[in-house]
């Protein structure tokens, strides 16, 4: 029974991502203009950052989502690198040189199933694409930071990224809760990340109802 459950969830992910693969890419307007002129990126850029706000909001000072490409510090540097090498199943005593040369073709192929491809028994599969989602968008952007990955291939990575989540979710309540979710689940494992800790609803309602939250600053579609 068990490994019939984990084939059905495997099915399910795969055709989410070939649906992701499939659609063309569309841009999300900010909802005003005073709003537009405070986001620095472009529209389709910000949206797919956004998905990463409460990783990198906790993270980097002001997170990432409305800004150009933060210049990492020393400090922050040494706190980012380990972790993204943990996530992208890289040895943490590589230098930049060799991160660079074997990055881009392990991100390339296997993108879609970083922290998907190891869900534990009574995982929730939605809520994991969520979360999965959320940490992609986080991970390929520190990449880019730490100039492990040169800039067309993370919007690449990051707009596919992004075209997965709106074919997985209606909204960023829907994406929200299921993120939620995902968190918890993987907090409650014993797993850990940037923030290592759940987040409540009350939260994820405050986010969604601050106009300069990320996710309430763009349309979800």
């Amino acid at each position: 029974m068990i490994q019939i459950t984990f084939l059905v969830v495997a099915l399910w992910l795969v055709w989410k991502c070939i649906q992701a693969f499939s659609r063309q890419f569309g841009s999300s307007a900010p909802r005003s203009s005073s709003l537009q002129k405070a986001y620095q990126l472009a529209p389709e850029y910000n949206w797919a950052l956004a998905l990463a706000h409460p990783m990198a909001f906790h993270a980097i000072k002001g997170g990432f989502a409305d800004s150009d490409m933060p210049e990492p510090t020393d400090g922050l540097a040494a706190s980012l690198r380990p972790m993204a090498l943990h996530e992208f199943g890289l040895r943490t005593d590589l230098d930049n040189a060799s991160v660079r040369q074997q990055l881009p073709d392990l991100l390339r192929t296997r993108w879609w199933c970083f922290d998907l491809d190891k869900l534990q028994p009574g995982d929730d599969p939605r809520a994991a694409m969520a979360f999965a989602c959320a940490r992609i968008s986080f991970f390929v952007r520190t990449a880019a930071m730490l100039g492990w990955l040169p800039a067309d291939q993370q919007w690449q990575l990051l707009q596919l990224n992004a075209a997965r989540a709106r074919d997985c979710f209606a909204s960023w309540q829907d994406f929200g809760q299921a993120y939620v979710q995902g968190r918890a689940q993987w907090v409650a494992k014993g797993r850990a990340d940037a923030m290592g800790r759940a987040i409540s609803s009350d939260e994820l309602h405050q986010w969604l109802l601050d106009p300069s939250h990320p996710w309430c600053a763009y349309a979800w579609r």
